[in-house]
């Protein structure tokens, strides 16, 4: 064929030739001459080639290249946008034409196959051959055949044949080795794999939730920490459970596990240890699963109860909390404290002497649990309802741990403080006859019905405490008392104080409802009790002497009346209660104090008939020296703590610790009155 044929007279001619390596001939003369023989050929080749042809040539090829990049631009500026019907059209006929080209490469290699075919198989190779060439050159025309022939024997053939059978049976025993050492090894990883399972499912039949790893789908894991934690420790509660080559299980933690601890409690008393809590033993390795997860479990709940100790010990150092890297100092007397510490489980025992307060350290240490676990409850309860606006400051709180205890040792101790002043002060009362009595009550607090018996034990601990006392001074004065402590934020005791609506101190000494210090509360229950007595007295004084009268002064606990003659009158008598300390002992106490202002000289008549008591009141009037003495008449009442609370009596404890006649009240009133006025007969009448 004319490669000439097709060309235009434009078309720039190349000539091609292989692919040579560089040479040191690659730009010889010779080389360029056929070149240039071959581009230009029509017009002689190189013979014809002159410079003013070349010359016209270069000028003609920039006038064109001129006029192309004119109608170039032209276009561009007129063709913003492409066709692309047309474009999906070129690109429909290419992909045409590819198919077509395949489908002819298919078709020549099936004919020349099937060509190849027709001299050994022609029934075969007619229905594959196309019928234009079967036509054009028939079939048969085209055949293979071996070179040379081959040099296989018969002999050959059958030791072939042998060695391929011992080469099947070999195989064979191969195989059947392999089997059976895959049966053996399937039985053991069956058994391995029962004993797995079995134990995985005892771990979900006790409880503990099964589950897979987020970073290891195909690997079981076993939840050990508490889905309720703090993000810290809830990354840290799950644990694989590996499979050993003999079926165990692996507990397998990662690198977030770590060595086995517990928290523990100490008391002190006076820089010695008194108490302690036991703690439990290593659980070895080949252990069961089960004691091993029990393991892990409580050493992360350890973990996350000192962090939040910690936490919550920085917002209670004005409660007498303290805390270290190692310790937190938790003050609950001024003898006493509790130290809280996490300590690594010991492989061995070790043998500790026990104390008097190790059942106060396992108590607190309880506590703290339980009230770790009731935060873990909430936060699910909160995680329930919708969610709280969202503020600018979110203020974190710390589980409240040590709050409760401290709250229940405040409550306790008010009320040890309370009762210690209640009792002698109504043991006192009583010594002068007056029928004063008090009961103490718990009250209970009134919990939601929806919560479980769990969820109910600990709200208890960690709500109010509320303690009840009805003190009764006379017969028409009950004093009801309210002692409220609650969890939050100071922890200071609240005493509600009611008066019985019968009562005539309502108008005298109203309550002032609710007093947030002991002292202020104490100091109110003394001048209440002056008051009510000294208005009774008033009114039974009535029933026993004429003149003069006795009357209520401004102050409400002292009785005055007016004097015919100022040297031998009695004008006042002051009822007084208090707090006293016994300087040897150093027990509280309460006294009763009658005190009345005494005269010089004495105004009852020898031939009377007076009784011991009036007798000893006019001798002391008489040899006092002074014009105005004031003399006074006590009962008071200890409060002895060693002897379980019990209180007991002193009577007339008086100047100069001279011993009196005991009597009560009543009787120091009437005969300070028959001293200096008219008394009925009746000397023996009861106060009541």
């Amino acid at each position: 064929m004319d490669l000439h044929t097709n060309t235009n007279e434009d078309d720039l001619l190349l000539s091609l030739g292989p692919d040579q390596t560089p040479s040191i001939n690659e730009n010889s003369l010779a080389d360029k001459i056929s070149r240039i023989n071959f581009q230009r050929a029509e017009s002689g080749g190189f013979r014809g080639l002159t410079e003013d042809n070349l010359r016209e040539e270069i000028l003609g090829e920039r006038i064109v290249t001129k006029e192309c990049s004119e109608s170039d631009g032209e276009s561009t500026e007129e063709e913003e946008e492409p066709d692309r019907i047309k474009e999906l059209s070129i690109a429909r006929q290419e992909l045409l034409c590819q198919i077509d080209s395949a489908h002819q490469s298919a078709m020549f290699a099936l004919d020349f196959i099937s060509l190849a075919l027709s001299k050994d198989a022609p029934t075969q190779a007619v229905s594959t051959i196309s019928s234009e060439l079967r036509e054009f050159v028939g079939l048969g025309t085209l055949g293979f055949d071996k070179l040379n022939a081959t040099r296989i024997t018969d002999t050959k053939i059958n030791e072939n044949k042998q060695v391929v059978r011992g080469w099947q049976i070999q195989s064979l025993n191969k195989t059947v080795d392999s089997i059976l050492a895959a049966a053996t090894r399937l039985e053991k990883e069956i058994e391995s794999e029962t004993r797995y399972w079995e134990q995985v499912l005892d771990i979900s039949n006790n409880g503990w939730a099964i589950c897979c790893l987020p970073t290891e789908k195909q690997t079981l894991g076993v939840r050990v920490g508490i889905s309720d934690a703090s993000p810290a420790f809830k990354s840290r509660s799950l644990a694989a459970l590996r499979r050993n080559h003999d079926g165990s299980i692996f507990l397998d933690q990662g690198i977030s596990g770590s060595d086995p601890q517990v928290i523990r409690v100490r008391i002190e008393t006076n820089g010695s240890k008194t108490g302690s809590t036991t703690t439990p033993l290593l659980v070895p390795d080949n252990a069961p699963v089960q004691a091993l997860i029990l393991q892990a479990r409580n050493t992360l709940f350890a973990e996350e109860l000192w962090q939040e100790l910690q936490r919550e010990a920085r917002f209670l150092c004005s409660f007498g909390v303290s805390s270290t890297s190692s310790t937190v100092t938790l003050t609950l007397t001024p003898q006493k404290r509790a130290l809280i510490d996490i300590v690594p489980l010991c492989a061995q025992s070790i043998s500790e002497s026990r104390g008097k307060d190790d059942f106060f350290a396992s108590g607190i240490h309880t506590a703290l649990h339980l009230g770790l676990t009731w935060s873990h409850r909430l936060v699910r309860r909160r995680r329930a309802q919708p969610p709280q606006p969202v503020t600018s400051n979110p203020l974190p709180e710390p589980c409240s741990l040590m709050r409760p205890i401290l709250t229940r040792l405040v409550h306790e101790r008010t009320i040890s403080e309370v009762i210690a002043f209640i009792s002698p002060l109504t043991a006192s009362l009583r010594s002068a006859s007056i029928p004063a009595s008090y009961n103490s009550t718990r009250k209970s607090i009134t919990l939601p019905v929806f919560l479980t018996k769990a969820e109910q034990i600990l709200t208890s601990l960690s709500s109010q405490l509320e303690f009840f006392i009805k003190l009764t001074i006379l017969p028409d004065t009950e004093i009801s008392i309210t002692i409220r402590t609650m969890a939050y934020r100071d922890i200071i005791p609240a005493f509600q104080v009611q008066l019985n609506p019968e009562s005539p101190m309502i108008l005298t000494c109203p309550t002032p409802g609710i007093f947030h210090s002991i002292q202020d509360f104490q100091e109110w229950i003394l001048w209440c009790t002056s008051c009510a007595i000294t208005q009774h007295l008033q009114s039974s004084l009535s029933k026993y002497i004429y003149e003069p009268k006795w009357q209520l002064s401004t102050y409400s606990n002292i009785l005055k009346r007016e004097a015919s003659d100022f040297e031998k009158v009695i004008r006042f008598i002051c009822i007084t209660v208090a707090q006293v300390h016994n300087q040897k002992t150093g027990y509280p106490g309460i006294r009763l104090r009658s005190k009345w202002e005494r005269i010089c000289g004495s105004v009852v008549d020898a031939g009377d008939q007076i009784s011991i008591l009036e007798k000893e009141l006019v001798e002391r009037g008489v040899n006092s020296k002074s014009r105005k003495i004031k003399d006074f008449y006590d009962w008071t009442a200890w409060y002895d703590k060693a002897a379980g609370g019990k209180p007991y009596v002193e009577q007339g404890a008086r100047e100069k610790n001279e011993a009196t006649t005991e009597c009560s009240l009543l009787d120091i009133v009437k005969a300070i009155g028959k001293i200096s006025g008219q008394v009925k007969v009746d000397d023996h009448t009861n106060f009541t």
